[in-house]
């Protein structure tokens, strides 16, 4: 995969969502213990929404993983190791709820598929003539456009979700402040390993601490859920309603 050289935007070419769970996965192999580089202690429903928020900053660069994006077809259709329920869940309640070995067993599918060669993965069943064509695809790493920012993420979210209970799930799943800290965390890292400066996020958490109350040292989310009796929904709409008013600011 040789992304091309150039790019309208100054920016580094992007690691590919894949590429950078193989990263994570080699990491958990070498260290007995977490912390692991780039998610900490592990958790699958964080890790998952990670990914999402990952993918979601890919995306708004208009970045073409290639036949990487076949890996959710692969898991799902071929392998038949995607539930209806989730992984995260299912893995983990199959390894007793150890959050590594969950992780672990996600991430060697990963590494499975990475493994195909090109002539293996197009001669796979896919059913789907756009499947056929991702699969001998090339990848286009080099950023087309300047990605949107953190808080142009989260400002998206909010006016997509409105005032509708539950919406929230499209982009976390189940709705805890948990998985959304995994998702911008996602969305950081992408923008991060481009080298996309996002100052004006490092801006609101400063703002949310002198003007909002959220301890320094501290996330939003535990003091959020606290000042929200619990209600992890809430405390999520009680952060995207802050991007707003810092934004207005």
């Amino acid at each position: 995969m040789n992304p091309s050289t150039s790019s309208p935007t100054g920016l580094k070419p992007a690691v590919p969502l894949l590429e950078l769970l193989l990263r994570i996965r080699e990491d958990m192999e070498a260290r007995l213990v977490g912390p692991y580089r780039y998610i900490g202690m592990p958790d699958v429903d964080w890790v998952n929404c990670f990914r999402g928020g990952y993918g979601a900053c890919l995306h708004s660069m208009d970045v073409d993983e290639g036949p990487d994006l076949l890996f959710g077809t692969w898991f799902r259709d071929i392998k038949r190791a995607w539930p209806a329920e989730g992984w995260e869940s299912v893995y983990l309640s199959e390894c007793g709820g150890d959050q590594t070995r969950a992780l672990r067993k996600f991430l060697d599918y990963v590494a499975e598929f990475r493994a195909l060669s090109p002539e293996a993965l197009a001669a796979l069943p896919w059913n789907d003539p756009e499947c056929d064509q991702l699969a001998t695809s090339t990848p286009r790493l080099t950023p087309a456009r300047m990605p949107a920012t953190t808080l142009d993420f989260l400002m998206e979210i909010r006016q997509r979700i409105g005032d509708s209970v539950g919406r929230l799930f499209m982009f976390i799943g189940p709705i805890t402040v948990r998985r959304m800290e995994g998702l911008i965390a996602g969305y950081r890292l992408c923008l991060g390993l481009v080298g996309a400066r996002d100052e004006e996020y490092v801006r609101f958490e400063r703002w949310l601490q002198d003007e909002k109350g959220v301890p320094v040292g501290q996330e939003w989310a535990q003091p959020f859920l606290a000042a929200c009796q619990g209600d992890h929904e809430q405390a999520i709409r009680r952060l995207l309603g802050y991007a707003a008013e810092f934004r207005s600011a």
